[in-house]
């Protein structure tokens, strides 16, 4: 793609944004959001001063504004280092918010994210959920862009249609490093351009701290080989989800099962993964990689003083070749606690998993699941 195609593109997309910006706020007008006359400004700041094992010592900031220009929508920006070497720049734009048309009927909502994370202590363990632990780590970028269109049929069902594009270097790494090889799919520099399709149930009181409720996601997605055509892929996720109240309306138990698989041409980063933050706290990043995956965690969520909160969790999870293997046994498993402390547009969290390859620590915002 020659210079001027690619400004063409920003341009067409930057249209786009704004285009759909006034759309969507002109057809809000008649929607349940519009009807209750949501209006309040909100800004929620907190800084980031943390450690975290795959990262090293963090610094930063993250600040959410909402309803500055009263049409509900809200702007989240994100800037981070840290002593490893990790570099994430990341903005997200939603008309309407995503935590104030929760629960709510609305005919349309946009969202785009811009994201750019630089990791120089990336890591890669080979395929198969019996890979073997190293410390085998080097650069890896990121720059992301995603668009999407919800659409409520009811206010509990959402339908969303979700685009992406991905841009991804993977450099430096040793040659006498047998595991990573040139036949490695996603060694060097690639683009990933996927489309999705899903369909969300959700009756959760809040998608940013859900005290009750239950969530099913479905998504299919697939890479589209017209414009990368190094990569043709299909994705299926499946994702459920509870939050109960135990006690009182402040200690949950939360609940979930994650199930993913791929077929096709894809790059490793792109496959199924377990371990890190997201998904197997007491393990390293991206640990186990394989076509198929499927996760269990739960959480028991409770208060310590005032915006400040703790949570004690097991997670266990494992990844197949295909789902034509899938097997009770060999399950890998953490425990853990954490720390969350609670502002009104999201979730500041620190967790510490152990597990039998030893102890991870992971700060990060918003809840795991």
């Amino acid at each position: 793609m020659t210079l001027k195609i690619k400004k063409i593109t920003v341009l067409t997309i930057i249209s786009l944004v704004f285009l759909s910006g006034r759309i969507i706020s002109k057809s809000a007008e008649k929607s349940e959001l519009q009807k209750n006359n949501i209006r309040k400004l909100s800004i929620s700041v907190f800084p980031i001063l943390m450690y975290d094992s795959d990262i090293g010592f963090g610094f930063g900031g993250k600040g959410v504004i909402k309803n500055q220009f009263k049409k509900n929508e809200s702007f989240d920006l994100m800037l981070f280092g840290s002593t490893k070497g990790e570099q994430r720049y990341a903005f997200v734009f939603s008309i309407p918010d995503f935590e104030i048309r929760q629960g709510t009927y609305y005919p349309l909502a946009f969202d785009m994210k811009i994201e750019y994370n630089k990791l120089l202590k990336s890591n890669f363990f080979g395929f198969g959920n019996d890979s073997e632990d190293n410390d085998f780590q080097f650069p890896r970028e990121v720059t992301r862009l995603e668009l999407t269109l919800s659409h409520t049929f009811t206010p509990r069902l959402v339908g969303e249609i979700w685009l992406r594009h991905n841009h991804y270097s993977v450099y430096d790494y040793d040659p006498n490093w047998e595991i990573i090889t040139a036949r490695t799919p996603g060694v060097g520099e690639t683009e990933v351009t996927a489309g999705s399709l899903r369909l969300r149930y959700d009756s959760r009181n809040s998608q940013i701290h859900p005290r009750k409720g239950v969530k099913i996601d479905l998504q299919g997605e697939a890479g589209f080989p017209v414009f990368t055509p190094k990569w043709n892929f299909n994705k299926l996720h499946l994702e459920c989800s509870t939050y109960t109240q135990l006690f009182s309306k402040n200690h949950i138990l939360a609940l979930r099962y994650w199930m993913q698989h791929i077929t096709g041409d894809a790059p490793y980063f792109e496959m199924s993964l377990l371990g890190g933050g997201w998904t197997l706290r007491g393990y390293k990043a991206d640990r186990f990689v394989d076509n198929t995956m499927a996760l269990v965690s739960m959480e028991y969520r409770f208060p310590i003083i005032r915006k400040l909160g703790g949570v004690l969790f097991i997670d266990s999870g494992r990844v197949w070749p295909s789902l034509n293997d899938f097997s009770l046994t060999g399950w890998h498993q953490n425990v853990g606690v954490g720390l969350r402390y609670y502002l009104v547009n999201f979730v500041a969290r620190f967790d510490l998993g152990y597990s039998t390859e030893g102890t991870r620590i992971f700060f990060n915002f918003g809840h795991v699941f």
